[in-house]
């Protein structure tokens, strides 16, 4: 059967081990302590090593720790036995000295034989080692080749002579290196060179050209061989590097897009938003640094006759045309029918028009468009099927946040769509912030989806005053920063703020 050795400073502990052990037909050898279970380790090495955790002087991590120290007990499954911790606190212990079970006292016998029996298992392997390395050379495109400097040719193996297409597996030197690169034929020759002459290994790249005019790219080491010979491994990798130039100039196209649709954003966006009296702008655009599957997102805000203010979020969805080629447009028309007429409504019901009637596919557009007096204190604003906005209010120290909700469907699905309008009275001091799900549809927390968190952010944000800043700025980059947490955005983030 086996030789288990039995490492306990408890004789009644070493005596039930060694009676189940002996009864399942096992060699029992004891130990007090893990000295002399150390001792006895490195003059017999044993099958299986039972160990007690705490001990006087040499406990069972050290112990553990001096086996897998020495090469000639390295491989001995250990066990760990003890009654003075759980499972949960000695099993990551146990890993980490590199032991292999752990036996909880007291110990069921079933329990210890099971244990026992699992670490005597030796599985067989049924493939030979000749067939284990043909497999492994075909595989990964790899394969021997041999120099003899006698013959001056050159033995490769069947894996390597048919990835080549090479005439046969043992062909003159001069033979093969018509098939090698010239560039690639001076480095294999000086690679050579320093091995017959410093004997150490080393390892170089070459372009060889098969039968049928393909190039092949391979990795070749070079030993030396008994007596004056060389021989080495080649592995083909012309798969594996062209996957990473594909790999690398899908990563520049992708680059050159992203940059793309970034500088058209910065385009596109206004820069400078209008200042009128009484009202307190800020905006804040943040795209999604690692995608490009997303729509598109804007903010916009325009003096209108009267004095007011005319502000718009929105964002583009769909996947025939890019989105952000639409959001150019889309936004380009609502100024232009804003100039013609503010009212919020009419603007998104002749801009849902606009995009029923030109579009040919299945993108559609979001957004808020909002009127404001500044002399009035009056908020006019529709939706078309736009997240909800937040309004901020303080009166004294109780700042409330509030989502403020108009029923309207998204753009550019229903020629016929009704948007209805709402109207809010702003106290001094109060806020309007309009913004893109970007803000609030995140993976890494669902559960702020709802505009609940956003609520709790924007309030908190509303509540804390920062004297170098004004107030609208210090809100939008406030709630960014705290709705993000510092992680990159899913989708781009889009926030426009009207401070009165």
């Amino acid at each position: 059967m086996a030789t288990v050795l039995v490492v306990d400073d408890d004789a009644p502990s070493r005596e039930f081990m060694r009676t189940l052990l002996r009864y399942r037909g096992h060699e029992v050898e004891q130990a007090s302590d893990g000295d002399s279970a150390l001792a006895m380790a490195a003059l017999r090495p044993p099958d299986v090593v039972i160990t007690d955790v705490l001990m006087p002087g040499l406990d069972g991590y050290a112990l553990a720790r001096a086996l897998r120290g020495e090469p000639a007990t390295r491989h001995i499954p250990i066990v760990f036995s003890t009654a003075h911790y759980g499972a949960q606190e000695i099993e990551p212990l146990a890993h980490a000295c590199g032991v292999h079970d752990v036996i909880l006292k007291p110990a069921q016998p079933s329990t210890v034989l099971a244990t026992i029996d699992s670490l005597l298992v030796v599985e067989q392997v049924s493939v030979s080692p000749l067939e284990q390395m043909a497999e492994t050379q075909r595989l990964t495109g790899a394969g021997t080749w041999e120099l003899d400097p006698a013959t001056d040719t050159i033995l490769v193996s069947p894996g390597l002579r048919d990835a080549l297409g090479l005439p046969s597996a043992r062909l003159p030197v001069r033979q093969l290196l018509r098939r090698v690169h010239p560039e690639d034929a001076t480095r294999i020759a000086s690679m050579a060179e320093r091995t017959w002459l410093a004997g150490s290994p080393a390892a170089a790249e070459l372009r060889v050209v098969d039968a049928n005019g393909a190039i092949h790219e391979l990795v070749v080491s070079c030993r030396a061989a008994s007596g004056s010979g060389l021989w080495g491994v080649a592995q083909d990798v012309t798969r594996i590097r062209t996957q990473a130039r594909t790999a690398a100039q899908t990563q520049v196209d992708w680059l050159a897009v992203r940059r793309t649709i970034d500088a058209f954003h910065s385009a596109v966006l206004t820069a400078a938003l209008p200042s009128v009296a009484g009202v307190g702008l800020a905006a804040v655009y943040l795209p999604a640094p690692e995608r490009l599957d997303i729509g598109s997102a804007w903010y916009d805000a325009q003096a209108v006759g009267g004095d007011r203010l005319l502000l718009s979020v929105g964002k583009v969805a769909g996947h025939d045309r890019h989105p952000a080629a639409v959001m150019g447009q889309a936004l380009a028309v609502l100024r232009a029918y804003a100039h013609d007429d503010p009212d919020p409504v009419a603007v998104l019901t002749r801009l849902n028009r606009f995009l029923t009637g030109t579009g040919r596919d299945d993108t559609f557009v979001t957004a808020v468009v909002a009127l404001y007096d500044p002399r009035a204190g009056h908020l006019r604003f529709a939706n078309g099927g736009h997240p909800a906005p937040v309004v901020v209010t303080q009166d004294g120290d109780s700042v409330a946040a509030i989502l403020v909700k108009a029923s309207g469907p998204a753009l550019g699905v229903l020629p016929d769509a009704v948007f209805a309008q709402r109207d809010l009275d702003l106290p001094p001091g109060s806020a309007f912030c309009a913004y893109t799900d970007g803000l609030t549809d995140r993976h890494d927390d669902p559960s702020s989806a709802d505009g609940r968190r956003l609520l709790r952010v924007a309030a908190q944000a509303f509540g804390r005053t920062d004297p170098d800043q004004p107030p609208a700025d210090f809100l939008a980059e406030n709630i960014v920063r705290d709705m993000l947490a510092g992680a990159a955005p899913d989708d781009d983030v889009c926030v426009a703020v009207l401070h009165t």
